[in-house]
C-alpha cells in the first residue's frame, strides 16, 4: 500500500512530479544550473528507473551511478567518474538519436505561450532588450527533434511567464508552431510542471491544457495566472501527492542540503540558502558525494 506524505513543500512537489515522467530507457540530460532537474532525475534513478542514464552537459559525459547533488563538486562526483566522455556534436548527432534509447531533458523557460513556443533569450526588444536572459544554447535541438518531446517546468506559475503568442519576445524553443506539429520531426511540448497545476497540450489543437492542479489550488487559480485561455476539461483532477518514501529519500539521500530549492526561493531566504550550502560543502573532507543507495 502507497503511503502518501502530509508534509512537502512546493519545491519536493515540483521535483517529484518531474521524477516521475522518467522511464526506464531515458537518457536523462541534466543541464546547467537546474538542481531541480538534477534532484528530480537522481529521485527517479533510485526508485522506479534504475536502468535510467544520466548525461551531464557540463563536460558532455555519461553517468550511471546516482550520487547526492551538489553545489560546488559536480565535476568531482560525476564528471571525473563518467564511464564515457565525448564532443558535444558526437553527442547530439550520433549518440543521444537511438532507436532503443529516449531522452528526457527539462527546460526551465523565462516565457511560453499555448502553443509551448518558449523565450530564453531576451525580455524587451532583442535589438536594446530590457533583460538579457541566458541565451539558446541546445534549446534549438531540445525543442525541434527529440522524440520523446520536450518536458518544462515553470517554478512560480504567473502571467509574466505564460504569455500569449502576440506577447513572447523571441522564440529560442519551438513548440507547436500555429497549432501544428514540428517540420524536424520531434515530438513537440509534452507537459508543464509550475508550482500550481501539471499542464498538458490538447492533441488536436495543440493548446495548452490543465492536467491536474495541485492540492489548495483551484482551476480559476490557474487560469488567473495564466495570460492566455487555458484549455479546461470538465473533469480536472487533483495532482498525485509525493509518496512518504519519495520525500524521505529526496530529503535524506538525493538532496539533503536542499539545493533544489534555491530554484523556488527569492531575496534573501535565497541568499542566505546559497551561502549555507557553500559553507556546508567546503567544509567537506571528501569533496566527492556518496552513492545513493535506496
Amino acid at each position: 500500500m502507497v503511503e502518501y506524505s502530509k508534509d512537502y513543500t512546493i519545491d519536493e512537489m515540483i521535483t517529484v512530479q518531474m521524477a516521475r515522467q522518467v522511464t526506464n530507457d531515458d537518457v536523462m540530460i541534466v543541464g546547467v544550473a537546474t538542481p531541480c532537474v538534477w534532484a528530480a532525475f537522481t529521485l527517479a534513478k533510485v526508485t522506479h528507473a534504475p536502468k535510467a542514464i544520466f548525461h551531464y552537459i557540463m563536460g558532455n559525459t555519461f553517468v550511471l551511478e546516482p550520487r547526492q547533488v551538489s553545489l560546488l563538486w559536480l565535476e568531482n562526483t560525476n564528471v571525473q567518474r563518467a564511464y564515457r566522455k565525448h564532443n558535444s556534436g558526437e553527442c547530439t548527432i550520433e549518440l543521444l538519436p537511438h532507436d532503443t534509447l529516449t531522452t528526457i531533458e527539462f527546460f526551465r523557460p523565462a516565457q511560453i505561450d499555448q502553443y509551448g513556443n518558449t523565450n530564453n533569450i531576451c525580455i524587451g526588444d532583442w535589438n536594446k532588450p530590457k533583460i538579457r536572459l541566458p541565451g539558446c544554447a541546445g534549446i534549438g535541438d531540445f525543442s525541434m527533434f527529440y522524440k520523446k518531446g520536450q518536458y518544462l517546468y515553470v517554478t512560480r506559475h504567473d502571467s509574466r511567464t505564460f504569455v500569449p503568442s502576440e506577447k513572447l519576445f523571441f522564440i529560442s524553443g519551438v513548440g507547436f508552431q500555429d497549432g501544428k506539429p514540428s517540420i524536424c520531426g520531434g515530438a513537440g511540448p509534452q507537459i508543464v510542471i509550475t508550482d500550481l497545476a501539471v499542464l498538458g497540450f490538447d492533441e488536436k489543437t495543440k493548446r495548452m491544457m490543465i492536467k491536474s492542479v495541485h492540492p489548495g489550488i483551484t482551476v480559476e487559480q490557474v487560469q488567473q495566472n495564466t495570460g492566455f485561455e487555458l484549455i479546461i476539461p470538465d473533469n480536472v483532477p487533483e495532482t498525485e501527492i509525493p509518496t512518504v518514501r519519495e520525500i524521505q529519500l529526496l530529503r535524506e539521500k538525493v538532496d539533503p542540503l536542499g539545493i533544489r530549492k534555491l530554484e523556488t526561493l527569492t531575496g534573501k531566504e535565497r541568499a542566505k540558502l546559497l551561502t549555507d550550502i557553500v559553507m556546508k560543502e567546503m567544509q567537506m573532507e571528501k569533496r566527492v558525494m556518496p552513492i545513493i543507495s535506496p
